[in-house]
């Protein structure tokens, strides 16, 4: 499943990327070193695109 994380390069979100990818799944790492930034909208639609579930920890 491809799964989007809101903020996934910051204290939490990483613990949560690391989590998510241990049990199998595709894990994007959305956050504005990784190109998406969701205060501005750049890069979100391309950090979205075939995204199945987001998670905002």
């Amino acid at each position: 499943m491809n799964i989007v994380v809101i903020g996934g390069s910051g204290l939490i979100g990483s613990k949560v990327v690391e989590r998510l990818r241990a049990r199998g799944h595709e894990v994007i790492a959305a956050s504005p070193a990784s190109g998406v930034d969701t205060m501005t909208g750049k890069g979100l639609q391309e950090g979205l695109q075939d995204a199945r579930e987001v998670a905002a920890p």
